[in-house]
């Protein structure tokens, strides 16, 4: 692959090197037009993409078939073009999905913003604030709020993130109380992968919530700063909540409910040979210490042995307790996320998809079956999109014809 010169993307500086004022201004004219010349760019972006989606809701044909009598032919059409774009884009589904819905709250509620916006003038971390906060407001508030974001355009980031948030909650006739039951309803947790074999948990819950959880975490790690404790407070505070949720310090009733993981660990590293790190479900790497820990004394994690230089897959530990069909567990420790690119939902959550379907004689065989999301397994089945294996991976088609090979598995 040939790499472009960074020295030729430089543009070349006539400028006498006896000014360096003149220099400094004329690099900071460079970065004030690149920035208007991006913004404008993303503006354009949000726009094409909802321009987009909003065609295939309007004519699904062009990316649906072999529908069934309760298939929604629209939903399916904008799933699919989701995809298309996604692909296309180098982006999650949800961030098209997302920036269409922005440009559409943007340029229905908020005309003057959606105008500075595409002009470049309208910081693209203020127009994504403007968007979030007008999606709640009644459509009575909707021109005072428009003109007041218009006016506070040029505020930094954090400054017009406090101003929009007064402003919005002057103009929202709704209570607090309404307003707090609104948000209360999008309460949610989730993880999110770390570097070096760390991850972060995240909670969104009422304040009520996080301060009588935090309460209780920080007065568990207290108790526990006794002499001789090396713990930091933050460290101690992590362990006690990773050991309350994870069941550790529960009752009998509430103890973990057996979630099976699997550990993959290279032979030598298992037998301390050598050190080379393992992986949590296919997608995290973990040191090697951590590796052998999991793999010899927790019955519950799955074990996999891998070759030392090729890699290959030597070996798979059973569960007595459980023993699903070595073709599923297979295809989970090969293909640890949905084949589909860009997809992140781990295979434990996907259905197995038959590349040739049974009912075209596809077969029940390694080559012919892998892991899709309920959702591009539907879009598999029932829009334009098509999906080929070979020796050498996987290629999706889209319904306008773009091709994208299989996103390499993580490990």
């Amino acid at each position: 692959m040939n790499t472009p010169s960074l020295a030729a993307a430089e543009p070349p500086l006539l400028l006498d090197e006896t000014f360096p004022e003149t220099r400094v201004l004329f690099g900071m004219a460079r970065a004030e037009v690149a920035q208007l010349s991006a913004t404008r760019a993303i503006a354009e972006q949000w726009a094409a993409i909802a321009d987009t989606l909003r065609e295939a809701s309007d004519f699904p044909d062009v990316f649906v078939e072999n529908l069934r009598p309760t298939d929604n032919a629209s939903e399916l059409a904008v799933r699919a073009a989701a995809a298309d774009l996604a692909v296309r884009l180098g982006m999650t589904e949800n961030a098209v999905r997302n920036h269409a819905h922005e440009a559409g709250l943007l340029r229905t509620r908020t005309p003057h913003v959606w105008a500075w916006f595409r002009e470049g003038e309208f910081a693209v971390p203020n127009a994504r604030t403007v968007a979030d906060l007008v999606a709640h407001l009644p459509e009575d508030a909707w021109d005072a709020f428009d003109t007041a974001m218009a006016e506070h355009r040029l505020l930094a980031p954090p400054r017009f993130r406090a101003r929009a948030r007064a402003v919005a909650s002057r103009l929202d006739q709704a209570t607090l109380t309404e307003r707090h039951q609104r948000a209360a309803k999008e309460r949610r947790v989730w993880m999110e992968p770390a570097v070096d074999g760390m991850a972060w948990l995240n909670l969104h819950l009422t304040i009520e919530q996080c301060r009588r959880a935090f309460a209780t975490i920080d007065r568990m790690a207290r108790n526990l700063q006794v002499p001789g404790e090396t713990r930091t407070l933050n460290q101690l505070r992590a362990d006690v909540a990773a050991d309350l949720l994870g069941g550790v310090l529960g009752s009998a009733n509430t103890r973990g409910t057996g979630v099976s993981i699997a550990v993959t660990v290279p032979v030598m590293t298992l037998l301390g040979l050598e050190d080379t790190p393992g992986t949590l479900d296919g997608l995290t790497p973990i040191d090697a210490d951590t590796a052998r820990r999991l793999a010899g004394h927790a019955p519950s994690f799955t074990r996999i042995l891998t070759h030392p230089i090729t890699g290959t897959v030597l070996d798979i530990d059973r569960n007595p307790e459980h023993i699903p069909a070595d073709l599923l567990r297979w295809q989970r420790f090969m293909h640890p996320i949905c084949d589909f690119p860009g997809c992140g939902r781990p295979a434990a959550e996907c259905d197995i998809d038959h590349t040739i379907a049974k009912a075209d004689n596809g077969t029940t065989t390694d080559a012919n079956v892998g892991p899709l999301c309920r959702n591009h397994h539907r879009v598999k089945h029932h829009t334009k999109w098509s999906l080929t294996r070979d020796a050498t991976g996987i290629t999706w088609t889209s319904p306008t014809g773009h091709t994208t090979r299989g996103d390499p598995p993580p490990f």
